[in-house]
């Protein structure tokens, strides 16, 4: 990451999940209603509803379960004097917001003076402080402008979060290879008796700051450091135009296919291909479709027409790629090549990886390898089985391909029968009151609905919560935008840090002055006689609306998507370190998904799920039964998704190696060299051999590569995601003794299990409050020495060394 560069935005795979429910209640309407009344929120109880305990509970479940005509999408939404979007006084307009990034550039230009003149001790151990407040200045007007160029549906705010985004990213561009602010930096941290008062966080931050530098190519000669700021602006163009190209046609165009063929599809889905496809009769008759496959049309087909053929043609056509996205990502891989090699790295993945978990390329090899040697007889076995499904429907002998692989796994499923559907126990409020519970039980933390003021919010869909600590104490405020809509952008489910915790009484003087009074209006707490700017987050889910009559119900892999997505808000309410640089989810890539991944596991749980998931209409639990039943179902088809991801992260790194920097030939130089890659990496022996490679291998003529997104934002560190899924089953096992859903005996009764209290406290004190101003290596040795665990195991856990990272390639398969 840039030394100032924003991290608002933190996207997460969305995989999938389940709930519980608590016992009912009749709280009558009338003290619902007196509740709302105070709090400012104004809403209706159906006669002879199923409540919950408390009557915060009640409000906090009913402001997302009933329809917002009776809750917060009222006229208060437009009505009233304007607050500011997220409580900022600077947001009230578009204007004003252009205005408010104006004024962070010339905070940062001040802070930026008193850095340069730091000539007094003194003076030298505000730096750090200097520069994490130069660095919030920044990034709680460009990641609020991430954020509402993504989800704003007003165009005039669209357009000035684009401009002021723009603007400021070129302004922090510049401080990023600024050699006098590098060398400053320098002299304080190689002087002992400044150095020596530092705490180990600022420590960290200190360290954070002067890695960015260096990787920004501050010791470069003008002429090379020059070329480095050309290469980092076209690296940004190109990641905006790559993401910008998902929305082009396939190369392929359209497919053609009878209507007959589309008759398997659920009706709502035909009815939607007929709306937005032209068509037209042949000859004999038959009517055509001319469908382009985009990804909600093509995983249908795929799954559900029977004809072969159709779904080869489906298939090729989706995957082919528009050719301007494949372009724009050899460009930008191309390009991050140059640049890390501008700087002194062997490759990009070399120097992305300097600061991160892994270290070096090589460990990551080796995790993935590790990895894929325990997956690959589970690859063939499903595999086998697939093909053995298939041979029942029909003597069949010839391989299956990628175009099979989701139609049998379907005709599978259906041989041993459908699955009830869970969204009845899972109303959306439901499920926003059971991550409460767990909070509670686990942080001695909860969460409280709120009355946004006039102009806080952008759409009246959003809700907004408190997060409460058990002294009552305002620990910060995540705000929920839940709901699909043609107004927001596709960014899937995603965390935004719209504002970083971190400590503001001891802010630099001379740049407080007129910014103390609009800090004085936002989200400050006392605390031990200090300051503190609480974190503000916002969550971003594209679940469906409500149905008439009934509230938002969820499917578990959405329960499982806003289970993930609150552990990130979690990790940023719990990670308040002081220093805005490394606080919450600020730390390095490879761990940030390790307390979002660990609530998977708790949304899992048949002992979390018994706290809430109930029927919306009769409030009859969820039976434990079903919750086995979808668990092992899970389990028979999770080495799909392994393979998925093992082969993402693989050919991340592949894009990233020093491999295409000239051993093939010049590879990177030569158009198309992406989809070569792809189709080497794929015939790896790490993906396995016979008929598992036939279901998972390259289709010649596609170019999957043009639709991997994360390559953008997770270049070389995609591997992150099955890392922390391996070190968090750990943690589930070792730290929180976790039950798994498909053991008959998980709900029995006895000792607390994954709801216990001292192991909650042990991950907080441990991994999350630290956000990023500890090693990530030390945060995990910490939380998993319980006792048990060999002292050997901890020490090389600790040290992050190669053979740290053979072991955790060595642990359990998450799901397996």
């Amino acid at each position: 990451m840039p030394l100032l560069g924003f991290r608002g935005l933190h996207a997460s795979r969305a995989l999938l999940r389940r709930c519980h429910r608590g016992p009912p209640s009749c709280a009558g309407p009338s003290a619902h209603s007196r509740l709302l009344a105070r709090r400012g929120l104004r809403t209706a109880v159906p006669a002879g509803a199923h409540e919950v305990t408390r009557e915060e509970e009640v409000l906090l479940r009913d402001v997302f379960d009933l329809p917002t005509t009776t809750t917060l999408g009222s006229a208060w939404f437009r009505q009233g004097r304007p607050t500011g979007l997220l409580m900022e006084s600077r947001f009230v307009s578009p204007k004003s917001f252009r205005l408010a990034g104006r004024q962070a550039v010339a905070e940062a230009e001040e802070l930026v003076q008193r850095v340069l003149a730091a000539q007094t001790a003194d003076e030298k151990h505000s730096v750090v402080k200097c520069l994490d407040q130069l660095s919030d200045a920044l990034c709680r007007v460009m990641d609020v402008a991430e954020l509402v160029r993504q989800v704003h549906p007003d165009s005039s705010w669209q357009a000035a979060a684009e401009d002021v985004f723009s603007e400021m990213l070129e302004y922090m561009n510049g401080l990023n290879t600024h050699v006098g602010l590098y060398a400053k930096l320098v002299e304080v941290m190689d002087d002992p008796q400044i150095s020596a008062t530092f705490g180990p966080v600022e420590r960290e931050v200190a360290l954070s700051f002067r890695r960015d530098f260096e990787r920004s190519g501050i010791h470069l000669p003008a002429t090379t450091h020059a070329r480095f700021v050309e290469l980092s602006s076209s690296i940004h163009d190109y990641s905006r135009e790559f993401l910008r190209c998902q929305s082009l046609p396939p190369a392929s165009g359209s497919v053609a296919i009878p209507i007959e063929k589309l008759r398997s599809l659920p009706s709502e889905v035909l009815v939607n291909i007929l709306q937005s496809s032209a068509s037209h009769k042949r000859s004999d008759g038959t009517t055509v479709v001319d469908v382009i496959p985009d990804d909600y049309t093509a995983q249908y087909i795929l799954r559900d027409c029977p004809d072969e053929h159709v779904r080869e043609k489906v298939y090729r056509a989706w995957q082919s790629g528009a050719p301007t996205a494949v372009d724009r990502l050899e460009r930008l891989l191309e390009d991050r090549l140059e640049l890390s090699q501008t700087v002194g790295y062997a490759s990009f993945a070399d120097m992305t990886l300097d600061d991160k978990m892994a270290r070096s390329p090589g460990h990551v090899d080796e995790f993935l390898c590790g990895l894929a040697a325990q997956a690959r007889p589970q690859w063939d076995a499903l595999a086998f089985s697939l093909h053995r499904t298939r041979s029942r429907a029909r003597a069949a002998t010839e391989n299956m391909f990628p175009w099979d692989r989701d139609y049998w796994v379907g005709q599978q499923q259906m041989e041993t029968g459908a699955l009830p559907s869970l969204a009845p126990y899972f109303s959306l409020g439901r499920v926003v009151l059971g991550l409460s519970r767990v909070f509670q039980r686990l942080y001695g933390v909860e969460l409280r609905a709120a009355t946004p003021q006039p102009g806080e919010i952008w759409h009246p869909d959003v809700r907004k919560l408190e997060v409460v600590g058990e002294d009552g104490r305002l620990l910060g405020l995540v705000y929920c935008d839940v709901f699909g809509r043609s107004s927001k952008a596709h960014v899937g489910a995603a965390h935004f840090t719209a504002r970083c915790a971190r400590r503001v009484d001891d802010d630099i003087a001379s740049a407080a002055g007129s910014r103390r009074e609009r800090v004085s209006e936002q989200t400050v707490v006392e605390r031990n006689g200090h300051l503190f700017q609480l974190p503000v987050v916002v969550l971003i889910c594209n679940f469906p609306g409500p149905e008439p009559g009934a509230p938002p119900l969820l499917s578990w892999s959405n329960v499982e998507t806003i289970f993930h997505e609150m552990g990130h808000a979690m990790h940023s309410m719990l990670g308040q370190n002081g220093f805005h640089n490394v606080a919450g989810t600020r730390c390095a890539v490879d761990f940030v998904e390790l307390p979002s991944i660990l609530m998977e596991h708790f949304a899992r749980s048949p002992r979390v799920l018994a706290l809430f998931a109930s029927h919306y209409k009769t409030g009859a639990p969820l039976p434990s039964g079903l919750i086995r039943q979808c668990a092992e179902r899970r389990q028979q088809y999770a080495a799909l998704d392994l393979h998925a991801q093992l082969f993402m992260a693989a050919l991340d790194q592949r894009y990233h190696s020093a491999a295409v920097a000239g051993s093939h030939g010049g590879l990177q130089r030569s158009p198309g060299w992406t989809t070569r890659a792809l189709a080497e990496v794929h015939s790896s022996q790490m993906f396995g051999s016979g008929a598992s490679r036939s279901l998972f291998g390259h289709v010649e003529g596609t170019q999957w590569q043009a639709r991997f997104t994360h390559l953008v934002g997770y270049g070389a560190s995609y591997y992150a995601y099955l890392f922390d899924r391996v070190l968090v089953g750990q943690i589930w096992d070792r730290v929180f003794q976790g039950d798994r859903p498909h053991h008959a005996a998980a709900i029995a009764d006895g000792p607390a299990g994954p709801l216990d209290r001292d192991a909650g406290e042990r991950l907080k004190n441990e991994v999350l409050r630290w956000g990023g101003g500890r090693s990530p290596w030390e945060c995990l040795a910490s939380v998993l020495d319980n006792g048990t665990t060999p002292h050997h195991e901890i020490e090389a856990i600790a040290q992050g060394s190669r053979s740290a990272m053979r072991t955790v390639g060595g642990w359990r398969l998450p799901d397996m």
